[in-house]
C-alpha cells in the first residue's frame, strides 16, 4: 500500500481544503490499522464494512467507504466497496443462535480445534471485535477486564467469571505465560482472515449455515444475550460494545425473522 504522505500530496494537488484532507487521511489511516498488514482483498473490505456498520450511522459509513475507495484507487488496486443505498436494517438476520453456537463449540472440540474453540468463547462472552483479540493478554485477563486502545479511544471490556476460568484453563494447558493469548506458532497475534477461514470450515462440520458464521456474528449474539439478561439496557450495552451512537445499539432490541417465527406458538 502507498504511504499516507504520498496520498496527502495527491489530495493537495486536487486543491482540497485542509479539513477535508485531514478527514481523508484519518479514514485511510483507520482502514490501514484495521488491515494491520494483511493483504487487501474483497474479503477484508467486506469485514471492514461490517465493522463500520456496527459502529457508525449509515451516512457516516458511506462517507468512509467513499474515502477508502478513493485511497484504494490511488494505490492502484482494482477493488471497490459498494455503498449502503437501502435504509439501514432495523433487525439482524444471518446471525448464529445460542443452539448454533453450542454446535460450533462441540464441532471445535471434536475436530480438536482448541484455539478456535476458545476464540469463539471469548467473542461470545465479551462481544469484542475480532480485531480487539490482540489486546487480550495473560496479564490483563486475570484482572477480570481488558483494556482496548484503538483509534484514539479507550474502553474497558469486562470479562465474566466463566470466561476467566475458561481462559485460565487454556493458557495453562498451552503453557502461555505472558503476552497475547491467541497467537501463531511464531508468537504473533492471529490475523482476522485466518480466523474467518477457520470459522467457515468449522461451520460446515457443525451443520451451521456458513453465511451466519463470521467473527462479528458472535458479537451480535453476545449483544442479544446481554440485553435479554439485563432488562434491555441499551445505554450500558452501547458502552460495553464501544458504540458511538445508540442508533447502532438499538438494532439488537428488535427480533430477527427467525426469532419472530419462534414467538408464534399457535
Amino acid at each position: 500500500m502507498e504511504n499516507l504522505r504520498a496520498y496527502r500530496e495527491e489530495l493537495l494537488c486536487r486543491e482540497l481544503s485542509e479539513s477535508t484532507i485531514r478527514e481523508y487521511l484519518k479514514d485511510a489511516q483507520d482502514f490501514l490499522e484495521f488491515a494491520d498488514g494483511d493483504e487487501v482483498s474483497m474479503e477484508l473490505l467486506i469485514q471492514y464494512k461490517r465493522e463500520l456498520l456496527d459502529s457508525f450511522k449509515l451516512s457516516t459509513v458511506n462517507n468512509k467507504i467513499t474515502i477508502v475507495n478513493n485511497y484504494l484507487k490511488f494505490c492502484g488496486l482494482n477493488l471497490k466497496l459498494k455503498q449502503e443505498k437501502q435504509q439501514r436494517k432495523t433487525s439482524l438476520d444471518n446471525v448464529i443462535t445460542e443452539r448454533e453456537f453450542q454446535r460450533l463449540i462441540r464441532a471445535a472440540e471434536n475436530l480438536k480445534k482448541t484455539r478456535l474453540k476458545y476464540i469463539m468463547l471469548t467473542l461470545y462472552y465479551t462481544g469484542m471485535r475480532v480485531s480487539e483479540l490482540k489486546f487480550l493478554t495473560v496479564e490483563t485477563f486475570k484482572n477480570g477486564y481488558m483494556e482496548v486502545k484503538s483509534k484514539g479511544k479507550h474502553r474497558d471490556i469486562p470479562l465474566s467469571e466463566n470466561l476467566v476460568e475458561e481462559l485460565g484453563y487454556y493458557v495453562n494447558s498451552e503453557c502461555i505465560e505472558s503476552g497475547t493469548i491467541f497467537r501463531t506458532s511464531n508468537g504473533h497475534p492471529l490475523d482476522r482472515s485466518n480466523i474467518f477461514r477457520q470459522l467457515k470450515e468449522i461451520a460446515k462440520f457443525a451443520g451451521v449455515s456458513e453465511c451466519k458464521v463470521y467473527p462479528h456474528s458472535f458479537r451480535h449474539l453476545f449483544a442479544k444475550q446481554w440485553l435479554r439478561h439485563n432488562n434491555q439496557n441499551v445505554l450500558e450495552l452501547a458502552n460495553i460494545l464501544g458504540h458511538s451512537s445508540l442508533e447502532t445499539t438499538r438494532i439488537y432490541t428488535t427480533l430477527s425473522i427467525e426469532e419472530q417465527r419462534e414467538t408464534i406458538r399457535f
